[in-house]
């Protein structure tokens, strides 16, 4: 663990008890940090392999500004009522530039808005 925190540049400390409280929802069949339950014989086992997912643009491509559940932006930034723009229909995320797009994340941004607004609306 203290090898892949130095390669990462990660506190191991935090690393450690992350990997921990999922271990812990696998192991005991409850939701860790996120919501999320393993099953247990499925759980992460070393050898551990990690990589780096930094911040990025925050644009549109075309698609309406939005808030964090979906809900459609107005110019002077209020909310437009039972409003909500999803997958491609809504911002984009990319690096700068065409070749900084990640494909896939159209699909994303529908799964995770979808549910946003889901529950929102």
């Amino acid at each position: 663990m203290a090898e892949l925190a130095t390669k990462t540049h990660l506190p191991a400390l935090a690393l450690e008890e992350s990997l921990a409280g999922i271990a812990l929802a696998g192991i005991a069949n409850e939701e860790d940090d996120f919501g999320r339950v393993f099953d247990p014989e499925k759980r992460l086992k070393p050898p551990f392999a990690a990589t780096r997912v930094t911040g990025t643009l925050f644009h549109t491509q075309g698609g309406l500004d939005v808030s964090a559940d979906g809900q459609v932006k107005r110019k002077n930034g209020g909310l437009i009522p039972n409003l909500y723009a999803i997958g491609g229909a809504a911002v984009g995320v990319s690096g700068s530039g065409d070749a900084g797009y990640l494909s896939g994340n159209g699909l994303l941004s529908a799964v995770v808005l979808g549910r946003k607004a889901g529950q929102a609306g």
